[in-house]
């Protein structure tokens, strides 16, 4: 697939708008009890991210690879990156959250081939339960412009 660059809002038949997370990519894998958090440098950050690391391994699924951003919100729900390292001390905010991206193995089953809706379903499926910590990447208008819209509103 070829990338795209563009310097302003368009808009595309067929095209997914999602929300972008300013977090840490991460490749969650759950093989049974075990779960691992891997960053794009192959480091595994599952004891640093406990509490994520433990509701992955509570999903329905008996082996799953999601990707995915983890990040944390401030109070407007504005994903905040720099606060991984230092968060101001009067500042509100959400602990660590996995927002998947992408479901792209299940049960055995290898879904990097079927269209994004088909894997984005399953995706929904797998994080359905009631999860705090878990949620599918947030969806934008289906029309470039008001997804860009929508992304200027939310500042």
């Amino acid at each position: 697939m070829q990338s795209i660059e563009v310097d302003q809002p368009f808009h595309r038949d067929g095209w997914t708008f999602e929300e972008k997370y300013d977090g840490w990519r991460m490749i969650a894998y759950k093989d049974g009890r075990h779960v691992q958090l891997i960053s794009r440098a192959g480091k595994d950050h599952s004891h640093r991210f406990a509490d994520l690391a433990a509701a992955i391994r509570t999903l329905p699924p008996g082996t799953l690879i999601l990707d995915g951003e983890v990040a944390i919100f401030d109070d407007q729900l504005v994903s905040r990156f720099e606060w991984f390292r230092k968060r101001p001390e009067d500042a509100v905010s959400t602990p660590p959250i996995y927002m998947a991206f992408d479901c792209l193995y299940l049960e055995g089953r290898d879904l990097r081939r079927l269209p994004l809706r088909a894997r984005r379903t399953e995706l929904e499926h797998v994080v359905e339960n009631d999860q705090r910590l878990i949620f599918p990447a947030r969806r934008l208008a289906p029309n470039g412009l008001e997804a860009w819209r929508e992304v200027l509103e939310r500042g």
